[in-house]
């Protein structure tokens, strides 16, 4: 079987803005894919589009309702996906929860800004923002980047791409622009009853993605009786899958995978393969 049970559409901020849910879906269509469960940041707006539209005419198979939620624990940001909820009340939440996309973005950016002057880097303010398409980090990342003056910021935090400058603006305490996203992001705790409450599930995402100790995040996920573990991602070599899959084993906990999808030149493959019939899995 293969399946993909982290993928993207436009919904998301950090996504390529082309990568439609149509696109999306005639995509999975199009690899073979039998399952797929869309995990917007922070939104689950293509289910709730699922239910009053025949999305058959792109996609034959399984669609899982699914969201990827922003989380923060001790001041550290961290991603949970949430499975096989029920929609409606799941939507509701995500919006009084997160807000709109806009006016996330919008409060996201306004921050870094203010810390970016607080220290002095170079930063053009002309660069017009716009909160329904773009996503704040990237926006400054991208702008910090231009300037030879902001050059010795790079090199200090050795930050090779735009992933490493996101991990460490929300994980690291001692990054000149850390923020402590509990401004913007529920505790892990309301995530999981928010969702527990609605029957769904809850998985941590990609353990190896961050630039913190991974067991710190498997230590949470015991603590907080998070439901599962997102084992297959490219952020994890052969090694630390099957590090995963044994702990995941060892407490019972569900395995799943995905690409993370997201249209972009990092993200932009789909589909994972089932290499262990014996896990145990969402309900697919």
């Amino acid at each position: 079987m293969k399946y993909d049970l982290h993928l993207h559409t436009n919904f998301s901020a950090c996504a390529n803005k082309n990568n439609s849910f149509e696109k999306l879906l005639t995509l999975a269509q199009k690899e073979g894919l039998e399952n797929i469960s869309i995990t917007d940041h922070n939104t689950c707006i293509f289910h709730v589009i699922n239910m009053f539209m025949d999305t058959s005419l792109f996609f034959k198979g399984k669609i899982i309702s699914g969201m990827e939620c922003d989380v923060v624990d001790s001041g550290v940001t961290f991603e949970l996906l949430a499975y096989n909820f029920d929609i409606m009340p799941i939507f509701k939440w995500s919006f009084d929860t997160y807000g709109t996309l806009e006016i996330r973005q919008n409060r996201i950016k306004n921050k870094l800004i203010k810390i970016i002057r607080k220290h002095g880097l170079k930063f053009d303010d002309s660069i017009v923002f716009n909160g329904k398409t773009d996503y704040a980090h990237k926006y400054v990342y991208e702008n910090l980047l231009k300037f030879d003056e902001n050059k010795w910021l790079f090199k200090t935090y050795n930050i090779q791409s735009f992933n490493d400058f996101y991990r460490l603006t929300t994980t690291a305490n001692d990054f000149l622009l850390y923020i402590n996203m509990s401004e913007f992001w529920p505790s892990v705790d309301k995530v999981i009853d928010a969702i527990h409450k609605a029957n769904g599930i809850v998985v941590l995402a990609h353990p190896f993605n961050y630039k913190t100790d991974a067991n710190i995040f498997l230590d949470i996920v015991l603590k907080k009786k998070i439901d599962g573990i997102e084992v297959y991602h490219q952020s994890a070599n052969k090694k630390q899958i099957k590090f995963l899959l044994d702990f995941a084993k060892k407490n019972n906990l569900i395995i799943t995978g995905g690409s993370d999808y997201h249209g972009t030149e990092k993200h932009n493959t789909i589909g994972i393969k089932n290499i262990d019939k014996n896990q145990k899995e969402i309900s697919l």
